[in-house]
């Protein structure tokens, strides 16, 4: 379920500059430092696995974890060792292994007690290779870390991500409630309660699983305090709010900070009910928590920090999309009919354009209406149609050509003089073959055999212009 805070329009009377240094730091930093890093794992975790280090580091291993006291982590681990069948287990046992830096450090100090000596020389050589290749990775070089955090990654985890696709989910939400949250509390103070907030999701998610060496990186625990941060600047006004849960999608409005305690709970229940996952959400609920304390110390100290104006500015939806909004809604609930009807209501009150009149042509295709066809014409009659439009109107043409029995002369002469261009000239063309086997000529017939031969001329057809010239001149006589 996605429930995301809609109140403010983005505006350039309160340019969002410390939103926009965030998200292109973080574009620059994933595309251009980021991008090698899975085949910087892949390559060092494929030499170790190559050279067989597992066969002599997993008993170290285990008796490390036993001195160090890491019960819950030797179980763990051992679990992936018993399923080392499988290719996932097994490269996260090598990932366990291998990036642990304590345990490198161990073998490095011990290397003659855990090895034979006639070995020690070449593990030292090439582990050391492998244990290079993999700090050179951005996540554990910069990631934070549990195990081995320091003050720096802090801050550093915040701008790192695992995926193009991580970046992007989380860029949305940060762009859609940061401007907002920028604009009501300053750019300075927009930027010190963003990092903030990551320090303190990343705190929690140290403590809750102090002994991890996996890297926690991404911008989710700051981006989760903005939108905690959205909600404490409108406190218990009533905002609106746009939610999707599975196929329902639509828009409701409710006191801000009641929407808090359902976002931490939701991830506090994530927490607990989906052990297997790798999202962090003990980062998600300290980033949310932080922000909305931020609001309320700031709140508490000068409330005059707050842009009141702005947030008291009323930027509801223009009715007209307001009222396109329950034609969406119904649609979202699969109530075709009652969406068909809402929209006539639309088009009676604001008038018919191209995207309305081709919603109400796919309605009616879901609805199995045969006679939908009509919408083609009616299209064809719209002022100023672009590119784009004629030809979603050729491909509607290209449906129903073979269905034209009945159909109004003059509808058909409007929409073969439309498409006699030189990109659409094949629609006019069929056209003019409907209307000229008519015995009964339609009267303006030869302005589009005219309009056909302009058309052939000026893209050096000679053939097809000597032909309508012929044409227009029977048509004529």
């Amino acid at each position: 379920m996605v429930i995301i805070p809609t109140e403010k329009r983005f505006d350039w009377k309160h340019a969002p500059i410390m939103l926009f240094v965030i998200v292109v730091l973080n574009v620059l930093i994933y595309f251009g430092y980021q991008h090698n890093d899975d085949k910087k794992i892949y390559s060092a975790l494929s030499r170790y696995d190559a050279l067989g280090l597992l066969e002599y580091e997993w008993p170290a291993y285990r008796e490390f974890l036993k001195s160090k006291n890491e019960d819950e982590r030797l179980v763990e681990v051992q679990e992936l060792y018993n399923h080392s069948e499988y290719p996932d287990a097994y490269f996260n046992l090598l990932y366990e292994i291998v990036t642990d830096e304590d345990f490198f450090q161990y073998l490095q100090q011990n290397s003659y007690d855990v090895f034979d000596a006639n070995y020690v020389t070449s593990w030292t050589s090439v582990r050391t290779e492998i244990n290079q290749q993999i700090e050179s990775v951005s996540s554990i070089s910069y990631g934070l870390i549990p195990k081995q955090m320091d003050t720096f990654s802090f801050i550093s985890y915040q701008f790192l991500h695992g995926s193009a696709m991580h970046l992007i989910g989380n860029l949305f939400f940060l762009i859609v409630c940061g401007f907002a949250v920028e604009a009501a509390i300053g750019h300075l103070k927009f930027l010190l309660f963003y990092l903030i907030s990551g320090v303190v999701g990343g705190l929690l998610f140290c403590f809750v699983d102090p002994n991890s060496n996996i890297p926690l990186v991404g911008a989710s625990g700051s981006i989760s305090g903005v939108m905690a941060m959205y909600l404490g600047v409108f406190r218990f006004k009533k905002i609106e709010f746009f939610y999707w849960f599975f196929v329902f999608v639509g828009y409701f409005r409710a006191p801000a900070l009641l929407i808090l305690p359902f976002y931490i709970g939701k991830e506090l229940y994530d927490y607990f009910n989906d052990v297997g996952s790798n999202v962090a959400f003990m980062a998600h609920a300290g980033g949310f928590i932080a922000g909305a304390l931020a609001m309320i110390v700031t709140y508490l100290i000068n409330p005059k920090l707050f842009n009141i104006e702005y947030i008291e500015e009323d930027q509801s939806l223009p009715q007209v999309q307001k009222d396109m909004g329950v034609v969406n809604d119904f649609i979202s609930k699969f109530k075709f009919q009652s969406a068909e009807k809402a929209l006539d209501s639309v088009m009676k009150k604001y008038g018919e354009n191209f995207d309305r009149l081709i919603l109400k042509y796919n309605l009616q295709k879901l609805l199995s209406n045969n006679k939908r066809h009509e919408l083609m014409f009616k299209i064809a009659k719209l002022q100023n149609l672009n590119e784009s439009q004629l030809t979603k109107l050729q491909s509607l043409w290209d449906v129903h050509k073979e269905s034209m029995i009945g159909v109004k002369k003059a509808d058909l002469y409007n929409l073969g003089y439309l498409m006699a261009n030189s990109t659409h000239f094949k629609v006019s063309e069929e056209i003019f073959e409907i209307l000229n086997k008519d015995e009964e000529k339609f009267d303006l017939l030869v302005n589009l055999s005219r309009k056909l031969s302009t058309v052939f001329s000026q893209i050096n057809n000679s053939d097809k212009t000597s032909q309508y010239k012929q044409l227009t001149q029977q048509l004529e006589s």
